[in-house]
This record gives C-alpha cells, structure tokens and sequence, in this order.
C-alpha cells in the first residue's frame, strides 16, 4: 500500500511532501510498488525519491527527500535498475537537480542500468541542454566511454538526436576514440548523424572528421566489449 509520502508525490502535493520529510523522515525510506512507472510497461518498486524524479518535481522536493533519507542516491529501482540520477536525466530534469544528485554521488554517472545505459545516455536522449551534459561530463568525464547493451556510446545518441555542436564537441573532447565505435548492428556515430535532418550536420561531420582524423592511425574501427563493461 502506498504510504502518505507516496501518495503525496503522485499528486504533486509539494508543500506536503516537504512537511512529510520533516515531520516522518523515515518515510522516505518506504518502498512502494508502482505500476506501469516506465512507459506504462513495467511494475517497478520505488522509493520516493524515483516517484519524485519521475513526476518532474521541483529541487525544493528533491532536496528534502535527499535530507531525509540521504542514502537514497544509492537505490536502484527494481525494473530497470535505475538510480536517482537516471531517473533525472530520462525526466530532462532541471541542471540544479542533476548538479545536487551528482553532488550527493557522482560515481552514479559512471551507473549502467539494465539496458547499460549511463544517466548520460538518457540526458541526450531526452534533449537535455548543454549545462546538464557538460555537468555530467564535469564530475565523470569517463562516462563519454559508456556503451550500453546494442553498443550505443553517447556520441552515437548525440549524433543520432541532432545534439548541438558544442555537445558532441564536449563528448569528443572526452573521448575521440567513440568516433570508431561501431553499434551491434555495425553503425559509426557518423552514419547515426547522417540519419537525421539536424540543422548542424555539416559542422559536426567537421567534427566527427577531425577526431577520425587524429585517432585512426592507432585504432582500427572495433565493436564494443560484449562480455563486459570496463570504463577505464
């Protein structure tokens, strides 16, 4: 049964929300079982933080239920194993909510989920403007190396939704080598962006030939790990 937290948040009650975390802080702790949370698909059990992040709620909210249950950064629901942070970066969450999960643990960045998508993976997916992938970037650079189960990096994602210039810039500068990179399904990051009718194609075709450029004498163009995930 849903407690009076869960409850709250799903009718997006903030002030009481915040009134809960104060006055019964170990609410925030209750697992709730919650149906259809992603894409109406799957049961998932979920503690308030995930019901929050998932509602779009606002930082005041966030902030709260984090000084309630500080630990909660650390929970993975359980359909598809996602952090706080994923959760955040597939609602396009504001940056000062991305910025304070990244605080609390940033290693969550470098958190695959069950498909083996990074929060990064979701951040671009979903659109997310450039301060909330440079700030990803910032506290865990290495996550421009994650691939996930069908070998998308996210200089793949990037190129595949249209991302800004300075995006897929930021990415490369991470890690050039992505350029090589071929999905499951043998696809470059080039071939992604040649798919779509992004306004910015020349330029990051530019880009993309650039880091070809400089990294194509010691690397042949690989398929990702397919045993397992090493983010070096």
């Amino acid at each position: 049964m849903p407690s009076e937290l869960s409850n709250a948040i799903t009718s997006e009650q903030w002030e009481r929300v915040v009134q809960i975390c104060q006055t019964q802080p170990s609410t925030a702790k209750s697992w709730t079982t919650r149906h259809g949370l992603f894409e109406g698909i799957k049961d998932a059990s979920v503690l308030p933080i995930h019901e929050a992040l998932v509602a779009g709620a606002p930082y005041p909210i966030i902030e709260a239920l984090l000084f309630a249950y500080p630990d909660c950064v650390y929970c993975k629901e359980s359909s598809y194993q996602r952090l706080p942070l994923h959760c955040a970066c597939r609602k396009n969450a504001q940056i000062d909510v991305v910025d304070l999960l990244l605080t609390k643990y940033a290693d969550a960045a470098l958190t695959a989920d069950s498909l083996g998508r990074l929060p990064l993976h979701y951040a671009l997916s979903n659109g997310a403007n450039s301060q909330v992938i440079e700030l990803l970037l910032k506290y865990r650079p290495n996550s421009a190396r994650g691939f996930d189960k069908r070998g998308w990096t996210p200089l793949h994602v990037a190129c595949g939704v249209g991302a800004s210039t300075p995006v897929i810039e930021r990415i490369l500068n991470c890690y050039k080598e992505a350029v090589l990179m071929r999905t499951n399904k043998g696809s470059t990051a080039k071939q992604c962006l040649n798919l779509t009718q992004a306004p910015n194609k020349d330029q990051v075709k530019k880009l993309l030939k650039r880091a070809f450029s400089e990294v194509e004498g010691r690397y042949r163009p690989v398929q990702p790990p397919t045993s397992e995930r090493v983010l070096v």
